[in-house]
């Protein structure tokens, strides 16, 4: 019993310290990737490990996995009821899309529901990695490496501070290979098992690793010998030049008219954002394409006045789906504009003095005068209230033509010069003309811009000369450059199919700083994330971004109309048309119909008490039945074996037998001849079933008689020994 407290003990230990080590992979996802939601991953690896741990077989464990997998898929994803079948339609066709771009080795376009299964399964096959490291090699010295080397790197070359979890990793990291190092010693010195010998190892082995890492904290540190190497490695290369011969800084810039050239990174702040979501942060659009770069249409455009508790300009129409939300927005002193940076879909920003804002009709651009005319202000700390847009998939495929458009906004951004070339507009009807809709040509031109063929490149950045276009020479001559060169490419294709297109400028998320309670979290916005985007006009919708630079994703929420998808699947012809029927008063009372109802009896939403009722009662129901097993399984094993009566029918009995025996209690010891176990098994009951039955069995297994005909004599010892199992 000691030996087994003792085993059952180091597994609990190392599984514990194995999942604290596996954590130490996901902590950092949230703050340098758009990975988000982290805790769904952290409770699949534990998940993941208690399992292996009690010893669940591996079909449980496998369906238990597989449903909180799609659970957290329909929570993060899609809408609508999490048991209509629905959204799993669209998930299978999500997955069908993407191993279609993997196929085609463009991984920019793979969709981030995708994205999430892949890394489900990666954490899937880690986990039992990790099990087969532990459990058979003894050993966790290589996964310890590159977890150090994993987040040392990030550290470096992100905005991520690994400094505590380095201890931490150290701490844990220690202190597994020091058990399994005392799992070698075990087996290669054949040492027994004292009771509670782990426990004994342990506790002298954290001390000695505590006191390590107490001095390691307190002792004084050199400063760093090395200089910061990711200036160097981003400007490396740098001296090909800019437009003008030069190497330039990334960065905010009001001219645009002549785009390309190469340009280093600059940390140098330009405002800290305290926000709910990771979105772009806009600060003007431009509509004339030139050739060379972009303008405005009309440079002599006089700025509207507007108050900024009550801001006009609109992104989306009316309804379309928003979540209203607001953010603090505090500009760095040494920023040198003074325009205020917002969201898509800004409502109204509360500034620090009486102020009006200069808002620019065709740019957007919004700047704080003060009143009476007094001039211009750096906006300095505001808070935006905006409305954070959810575009629906199926609304957007709905738009097929520019019916319902503005003329004006039509003219303005479907513009292009004369001089494009015709293989750029030839390779716009290319791209698009196997699609039937907006959304879908916009999304065959994004992935165009993903494929291998083009590089996200900083440095070595060519500038259109004399009669180049700087589209042409980008899509056809160099396939490299970063957003501008992407976003210009994507806006003049859409324009060159006759879809609506602009130009944004501003800056992308950030970067992570900190949470600060509830929602809210601090995001640190430097002249590195000075970023460019499209953003396409759909009719009835309004203005919808995509982001076609390699590296980047969309910030924005895209989702399927589950709604609206099941009552077009339920729906029939005719009651999509109904006829009228003349109100009389026996038909005026509103009557039942069968188009309204759902093909489900019911439907529960997402976060009501009745979902997490239903969630709880599935859990305790699944828990119940793991540890009943013993009595309903060999029922169900009888069921599975007592009617058949081929060949092989014998063999899989006996084997499910023996496993049987194993979970209540009686397990085979290594070496123990099947006739030993049988008498062990027997003097366990006080039969002589065991016996009995383990010689017909060998009978047939090792003399060639006939099995079936051994089964049919024997069947009825094996129904016994099942049911005492069960009993």
């Amino acid at each position: 019993m000691s030996e087994n407290f003792d085993k059952l003990t180091s597994a609990y230990i190392y599984y514990g310290f194995a999942f604290l080590l596996l954590w130490e992979w996901l902590r950092p996802l949230q703050d340098f990737t758009e990975t988000g939601n982290t805790v769904v991953f952290v409770l699949f690896i534990g998940l993941s490990f208690l399992f292996i741990s009690v010893k669940a077989r591996w079909y449980i464990g496998a369906l238990v996995k597989i449903f909180y997998i799609l659970f957290v898929q329909h929570l993060l994803f899609f809408e609508g009821s999490f048991f209509s079948p629905a959204w799993i339609g669209l998930f299978i066709g999500d997955i069908s899309n993407n191993a279609a771009l993997m196929m085609e080795a463009n991984w920019m376009e793979i969709s981030s529901p995708f994205r999430t299964l892949l890394f489900f399964v990666l954490l899937w096959l880690l986990v039992y990695l990790i099990n087969y490291w532990i459990i058979f090699q003894k050993r966790i010295m290589f996964f310890f490496i590159i977890t150090i080397v994993y987040v040392t790197v990030l550290d470096t070359f992100t905005e991520y501070d690994a400094s505590f979890a380095i201890v931490r990793i150290v701490v844990i990291g220690f202190v597994l290979i020091g058990l399994l190092y005392l799992e070698r010693i075990k087996i290669l010195e054949r040492i027994k098992r004292e009771r509670y010998m782990t426990i004994k190892w342990v506790l002298p082995l954290s001390a000695l690793i505590g006191c390590a890492v107490l001095v390691g904290i307190l002792s004084p540190k050199a400063e760093p010998q090395w200089p910061d190497p990711v200036p160097y490695l981003t400007a490396y290369g740098g001296s090909e030049g800019g437009p003008n011969g030069t190497v330039n800084k990334i960065g905010y810039g009001p001219n645009d008219e002549q785009l390309g050239g190469a340009f280093v990174a600059d940390d140098t702040p330009v405002f800290t954002a305290v926000a709910e979501d990771r979105h772009y942060w806009r600060v003007e659009t431009k509509d004339l394409y030139t050739g060379k770069g972009w303008d405005v249409s009309d440079s002599e455009a006089e700025s509207v006045q507007m108050d900024p508790e009550n801001i006009t300009i609109s992104s989306t129409v009316e309804g379309v789906d928003t979540v209203p939300l607001t953010a603090s927005v505090e500009i760095d002193d040494q920023y040198r504009y003074d325009h205020v940076i917002y969201p898509a879909g800004i409502k109204s920003v509360t500034l620090p003095r009486d102020s009006a804002l200069d808002v620019n009709p065709l740019t957007e651009l919004m700047t704080p005068r003060l009143a009476e005319n007094r001039g211009n202000f750096s906006p300095g700390s505001y808070v935006a209230a905006y409305e954070f847009p959810d575009f629906k998939i199926d609304e957007l495929r709905k738009v097929s033509s520019n019916n319902g458009v503005p003329e004006d906004i039509r003219a303005r951004f479907t513009q292009l010069p004369e001089e494009l070339p015709q293989r750029v507009r030839d390779l716009a009807l290319e791209l698009t003309s196997g699609n039937d809709n907006y959304y879908d040509k916009a999304k065959s031109i994004e992935t165009y811009l993903g494929g291998s063929q083009f590089t996200y490149e900083t440095t070595d950045v060519a500038v259109p000369r004399g009669e180049e276009d700087y589209v042409d020479q980008f899509l056809f001559e160099t396939f490299k450059g970063y957003c501008d060169n992407f976003s210009t490419s994507m806006i003049v294709l859409l324009r060159a199919a006759d879809i609506p297109a602009r130009w944004v400028k501003g800056y992308s998320d950030g970067a992570f700083i900190q949470n600060l309670g509830g929602n809210q979290k601090e995001y640190k916005i430097t002249n590195n994330n000075a970023h460019s985007w499209v953003e396409v006009y759909f009719s009835g919708i309004g203005w919808v971004p995509f982001e076609p630079t390699k590296s980047f994703t969309n910030p924005y929420d895209f989702t399927f109309n589950l709604d609206s998808q099941e009552r077009a699947e339920t729906e029939t012809p005719e009651q999509s048309q109904p006829e009228k029927e003349p109100v009389t008063e026996e038909n005026n009372t509103p009557q039942s119909s069968s188009s309204n109802s759902s093909s489900w009896p019911f439907s529960i939403q997402i976060g009501s008490t009745a979902f997490y009722l239903i969630l709880i009662a599935a859990v305790m129901i699944a828990f119940t039945l793991y540890k009943t097993r013993l009595r309903w399984m060999p029922y169900l094993i009888l069921y599975t074996y007592k009617h058949r009566k081929d060949e092989k029918v014998y063999g899989d009995a006996y084997v499910a037998l023996l496993k049987q025996l194993e979970r209540y209690g009686l397990k085979r010891h290594e070496g123990q001849t099947l006739r030993d176990y049988a008498r062990y098994v027997d003097s366990f009951f006080d039969v002589r079933d065991m016996t009995k039955l383990t010689a017909s069995y060998e009978k047939s297994l090792y003399r060639g008689d006939n099995s079936k005909e051994e089964w049919i004599k024997s069947k009825e010892l094996w129904e016994n020994l099942i049911k005492k199992i069960s009993s």
